[in-house]
């Protein structure tokens, strides 16, 4: 099943299909299917069928998920949006004579880059609330699951608790310690993963979010700024100007997070609830870790992982 780290090839795909369908004027299934599959491919250096894999499971899921959409719609108007939705995707194949006797669609047909772009940001925005930014390696078909617990704290937190028990976990440290430089920080990277699994885990918080602050500020382009929040949406910003929703929503997802963790706080008031960058770099937490932190600060950096990731690629 599809993981959101694979939702770049599909982004990639789409918008190859786009850009077929502007040169041409429409859409032709028999030249633009077999172009966009061996582009897609190419570009990531994967196979024609794991691209078309990872197309027609992120398709289902778009269509999934406005179908939810639609069911809420009174019954009249559901199955009038059917009728003409079949209508027109008839008449969007061009391939097909259907176009030349009823015309063109009448409405666009839904993005599907757009429809799921609207369902991960509002979850992104949820999670992000309790200090957990969306792990890249989740299956899609788990985000039902992680909705449902969007109204509970505690439920989010068992949720991703849960969801790192065993080789998950394992799958992060591996990923995310291929993307840190040789040296100091992948050395203190692989002991905090030996902290964590020892049980230490107020050790492990402390340096971890070193970890997380040094991969942020590659990313700014004058090392004098420190503002990580800054980074993080300024970079969100570029890239859904850029038009890459996926790239966008990743750091979009760190901007939510940091606002939290970097949220400004006073020594001399009640320590926050949650985790707080301020208090434990400044020696001046109270809070015990049950392991908990830990998992949200490993989750953020797997998070930068992929966005360091997608980065080198695009170069």
């Amino acid at each position: 099943m599809a993981k959101i780290e694979e939702s770049e090839v599909f982004e990639y795909y789409v918008n190859v299909f786009k850009k077929l369908e502007e040169q041409d004027g429409a859409y032709y299934p028999s030249k633009h299917d077999p172009v966009a599959l061996s582009d897609t491919a190419s570009h990531f250096s994967i196979s024609e069928a794991e691209a078309s894999r990872i197309f027609d499971e992120f398709s289902k899921h778009a269509a999934d998920v406005e179908m939810e959409r639609i069911k809420k719609l009174p019954l009249p108007a559901r199955r009038k949006f059917m009728r003409q939705r079949a209508h027109d995707i008839l008449c969007n194949n061009h391939d097909l004579p259907f176009y030349k006797l009823e015309g063109e669609p009448s409405e666009e047909l839904s993005d599907p880059l757009a429809v799921l772009q609207s369902e991960y940001q509002s979850l992104v925005e949820a999670v992000a609330c309790n200090g957990w930014t969306i792990p890249l390696n989740i299956d899609i078909r788990r985000f039902d699951e992680l909705k449902r617990c969007v109204s509970s704290d505690e439920q989010i937190n068992q949720f991703f608790v849960k969801y790192y028990e065993g080789r998950e976990l394992r799958y992060i440290y591996r990923k995310s310690r291929s993307e840190l430089p040789e040296g100091a920080q992948r050395q203190t990277f692989d002991e905090c993963f030996e902290s964590y699994q020892a049980g230490k885990y107020t050790i492990c918080r402390t340096a971890l979010t070193t970890v997380l602050e040094g991969m942020i500020s590659e990313f700014n382009n004058d090392p004098r700024d420190v503002r990580v929040m800054h980074v993080c949406d300024a970079q969100a910003k570029r890239e859904q100007a850029d038009g890459k929703n996926i790239k966008s929503l990743c750091w979009l997802s760190m901007y939510a997070f940091t606002k939290k963790f970097y949220e400004k706080s006073d020594f001399s008031q009640q320590e926050p609830e949650i985790m707080n960058r301020h208090w434990i770099e400044h020696g001046r937490t109270e809070r015990i870790d049950d392991g908990t932190d830990c998992l949200k600060l490993f989750n953020a950096i797997s998070t930068m992982t992929h966005i360091k990731s997608c980065t080198k690629k695009a170069v």
